[in-house]
C-alpha cells in the first residue's frame, strides 16, 4: 500500500486541529451505564478503530459493566456543541482539539505556542511534566482528562511561495474562526486573515477568499486541502494538541475499580492514537512531495523574523491565553530537557 492509500485509509482522526475523538460506556445488564461519546472522524477511521479497541478492552476487564457507544462522523456536531451537549450531560465524553481544550480551559494553550518546540520528544517530555497539573485544572472545571492527543506540527500551505517575508504578508491566511490564539499568533506574524469555520475552507480555496492555510501534513491531505495549494512552507510552526476528556459527573458513577481500568487504557490508546499521528504525518509528507506540491525552505530572514513574532506573540497572550509563571515554567521544561541530550 502506497503512502497515499495508508494517509486517506487514516485520515479520519484529523479536523483543525484540527483533532476530534471520545468514547462512551455501558451494561446491557442489570447495572446499565451509558457513557455516550462523540467523535467527528468516521467509521473506519485510525482513530475510530483505535478506541473500539479500547472499547473492546475496558467492557472485558470490567465484566461487560461498562460498554463504549461511540457516536462517530460528527453526527453530534462540531466542538462547540459537544461541549455544550457535555455540559447538559446529554454526551459523556470526546476528544478536543486545542481550540475545543481552551474554550474550557485556556491555558492549555501554551503547547500550542508558535516556535516552541522543535521535536516530538520535547513535547512528551513538557506533557508528561505537566499532566497533573492540567489534569488538576480540567478537575475543577467538571472534566476528567483521560489523555492526550495530538494533530502534529502545522505548517503554512499557499498557492504562491512562502519562502521570503513579503511573501507571507501578501498571502490571504485562513484562521479558524473564534480561535483567540490562532488571532494572536498569525497577527503578530503580520498574515492578513480570513476567518472560516473549519468546513469552509474548500469552498474559501474554491472561490479565491483565500489562498493560504495553516495545518498539520496530514489534516491537509485529509481535507483534500493540499489539492489548491502549490507551496509548502517547511519549517513547522506549531504543535496542535488535543485531548480526551470526560464529564467528571459521569466519571464519578462509576465504580472505582473500573475508574482504573478506563484510566489505563485510556492513557494505553491516547499513546496509540499519537503514535500512529506522528507515523501517519511523515506518511502524508511523502505524499504532498508525490503530488508535486514545492517544499520551501524559509530564507535567513524570515527564519528571524519568525522568532521575533514568536516573542511578541508570548506576549500578547500573557495573560489573556495563559500565565506568565505557566509560560516560564514550559520554557525552564525545555531548557532542562535540552540540557539533558
Amino acid at each position: 500500500m502506497n503512502c497515499y492509500a495508508k494517509v486517506i485509509l487514516r485520515c479520519g482522526m484529523i479536523s483543525g486541529m484540527m483533532l476530534f475523538l471520545g468514547l462512551n460506556f455501558s451494561h446491557p445488564a442489570a447495572a446499565v451505564t451509558d457513557i455516550k461519546v462523540a467523535l467527528v472522524t468516521p467509521e473506519g477511521s485510525a482513530w475510530t478503530e483505535t478506541l473500539h479497541r479500547m472499547a473492546e478492552e475496558v467492557e472485558t476487564k470490567t465484566g461487560g459493566e461498562v460498554r463504549f457507544i461511540v457516536y462517530a462522523g460528527g453526527i453530534s456536531g462540531d466542538e462547540l456543541d459537544v461541549l455544550r451537549k457535555m455540559r447538559v450531560n446529554r454526551i459523556h465524553a470526546a476528544g478536543f482539539s486545542g481550540v475545543g481544550l481552551g474554550v474550557i480551559l485556556p491555558e492549555i494553550r501554551i503547547l500550542e505556542a508558535p516556535l516552541l518546540f522543535e521535536s516530538y520528544e520535547e513535547i512528551d517530555y513538557v506533557k508528561q511534566r505537566l499532566y497533573d497539573h492540567f489534569a488538576g485544572k480540567f478537575a475543577d472545571k467538571g472534566f476528567v482528562m483521560l489523555g492526550f492527543a495530538e494533530a502534529g506540527f502545522v505548517y503554512f500551505f499557499s498557492t504562491s511561495s512562502l519562502s521570503a517575508p513579503d511573501d507571507l504578508r501578501s498571502v490571504k491566511m485562513w484562521a479558524w474562526k473564534g480561535d483567540p490564539v490562532a488571532e494572536i499568533f498569525l497577527d503578530s506574524f503580520g498574515i492578513r486573515t480570513f476567518p472560516l469555520h473549519i468546513t469552509d475552507v474548500n469552498t474559501g480555496l474554491e472561490t479565491g477568499m483565500i489562498d493560504a492555510f495553516y495545518a498539520p501534513p496530514l489534516a491537509a491531505v485529509a481535507f483534500q486541502w493540499h489539492s489548491r495549494a502549490d507551496h509548502i512552507l517547511d519549517h513547522p510552526m506549531v504543535n496542535s494538541t488535543g485531548a480526551l476528556l470526560m464529564n467528571r459527573r459521569m466519571f464519578d458513577q462509576l465504580a472505582p475499580a473500573h475508574q482504573d481500568i478506563l484510566r489505563d487504557a485510556a492513557q494505553k490508546y491516547t499513546a496509540e492514537l499519537v503514535r500512529l499521528s506522528r507515523q501517519d504525518n511523515a506518511e502524508a509528507l511523502e505524499v504532498l512531495k508525490q503530488s508535486g506540491v514545492s517544499f520551501d525552505s524559509p530564507s535567513p530572514e524570515l527564519i528571524a523574523s519568525f522568532r521575533t513574532s514568536a516573542e511578541a506573540t508570548y506576549e500578547k497572550s500573557i495573560p489573556r491565553i495563559y500565565p506568565r509563571e505557566l509560560f516560564e515554567r514550559v520554557q525552564a521544561l525545555i531548557r532542562e530537557y535540552r540540557s539533558g541530550k
